[in-house]
C-alpha cells in the first residue's frame, strides 16, 4: 500500500500538469466502475496479448487509444474485434496520416453487454460481468480524433478528443473526455506517459479527474538468434489503484517480409475475478496486411474466455 501511495503521489504531479491545458485545476475523485467502459477495456489485439500493454514501437493508428502521442510516427488502418458473450462484443477501427508536421488520427469504437441495473451496476469492475446475460442492455459508441506532432527535445505531445454516447436501458447521456499524453524514445526504448480520460463522466458524477494515468514502454526488433524479440509493459494508477501488465513477444521470419509472431503476457486482474492473469497471442505479419488474434483465459466461460482478431493495413 505504502508504494502504490507513493506511485499515485509521483504521477499526480504530471497528470496535472498535462490536464492544466484541457481542464481547471480542483476536480473531484474518481469512482471505481464508472463508465464508460469502453475506454478501459483492451482497445488493440496486440496490446491486449501482451497483457493490455500496449506496444510503444508500433507505429499503428490504434496508438490513438493508449498513446495518442504516438500518433506522430503512426500510419495505416486496422480494425479489430472481440467477443465475451453472445450478449458481449466490441468493435474498433483506426486509421492515421501524416498532417501539417505530425499525425492525424481517427478511432471508432463500440461496445455492448447487459448489465444488473443503471448507476454503477452498469460498470462493475473487471470483464467478468461481460459474459453474463443481465436484465439491462447496455451499449456505448465512442468517436475519437487525436494530433501529435514533436514539441521540444525530441518529445512527442499527443491530444485525442473523444465523443463519447452512453446508453443504459431506456436512458441516454452523451460526454466529451479528453487524453493527453507524451512519449520519447530513451536510449533503446520509446516511452510514454497518458492522462486517460479528463472530463465529466456520464450516469454517475465522479468529476473529471481523469479515470487513469499510464506510464507505458516498449520495443520491438531485437535480434536473439533466428528470432526478432519485443517486449511492452505498462503501469498506472486507476481510482488511486496501483495497475500494472507486461508481455513480450517472438517474431520468426523463413521469407523476408513474412513473420510470425507469438505473445505472452500477463496483467493484474481485479480480487476474486475469474479471470487469468495470463493473456496470449499469434500474429502474421505480411507486406501490406497483419492478422492477429488474443486471448485472455476466463474459468466457466463458454468458450473458455474471450478472444480479440485484428486486421491492420500499413
Amino acid at each position: 500500500m505504502r508504494t502504490t501511495n507513493r506511485l499515485f503521489k509521483a504521477l499526480r504531479p504530471l497528470a496535472l500538469a498535462l490536464s492544466i491545458v484541457v481542464l481547471p485545476a480542483g476536480v473531484a475523485a474518481q469512482v471505481a466502475g464508472a463508465l464508460p467502459l469502453t475506454t478501459q477495456l483492451p482497445a488493440s489485439t496486440r496490446a491486449m496479448a501482451l497483457g493490455d500493454s500496449y506496444q510503444m514501437s508500433a507505429g499503428h493508428a490504434d496508438a490513438i487509444f493508449y498513446h495518442p502521442a504516438l500518433l506522430a510516427g503512426a500510419s495505416g488502418f486496422g480494425l479489430d474485434v472481440q467477443r465475451w458473450s453472445i450478449e458481449g462484443s466490441a468493435v474498433a477501427a483506426s486509421a492515421a496520416v501524416s498532417w501539417l508536421g505530425g499525425g492525424v488520427g481517427i478511432g471508432l469504437r463500440s461496445l455492448q453487454y447487459r448489465a444488473s441495473g443503471s448507476g454503477e451496476l452498469a460498470a462493475p469492475g473487471g470483464q467478468d460481468h461481460l459474459f453474463e446475460a443481465e436484465s439491462v442492455p447496455v451499449s456505448e459508441r465512442v468517436a475519437t480524433l487525436g494530433y501529435a506532432r514533436e514539441a521540444f527535445l525530441g518529445i512527442d505531445v499527443g491530444v485525442a478528443l473523444s465523443l463519447v454516447e452512453e446508453r443504459v436501458g431506456p436512458s441516454q447521456h452523451g460526454v466529451a473526455l479528453v487524453d493527453v499524453g507524451l512519449s520519447r524514445e530513451v536510449g533503446p526504448v520509446t516511452v510514454g506517459l497518458t492522462v486517460h480520460d479528463l472530463g465529466e463522466k456520464p450516469l454517475v458524477e465522479t468529476g473529471s479527474e481523469p479515470s487513469r494515468v499510464t506510464l507505458g514502454v516498449g520495443r520491438y526488433g531485437r535480434p536473439l538468434g533466428p528470432l526478432d524479440v519485443g517486449f511492452a509493459a505498462n503501469m498506472g494508477v486507476d481510482d488511486d489503484e496501483f495497475t500494472y501488465g507486461g508481455g513480450v513477444e517472438l517474431g520468426y521470419w523463413p521469407i523476408q517480409g513474412r513473420t510470425f509472431v507469438a505473445r505472452f503476457g500477463f496483467e493484474d486482474v481485479p480480487e476474486g475475478s475469474d479471470a487469468s492473469v495470463f493473456t496470449t497471442g499469434l500474429a502474421y505479419w505480411g507486406d501490406d496486411i497483419s492478422i492477429e488474434w488474443a486471448f485472455r483465459p476466463v474459468s466457466d466461460a463458454d468458450e473458455g474466455g474471450t478472444h480479440r482478431f485484428g486486421v491492420r493495413w500499413r
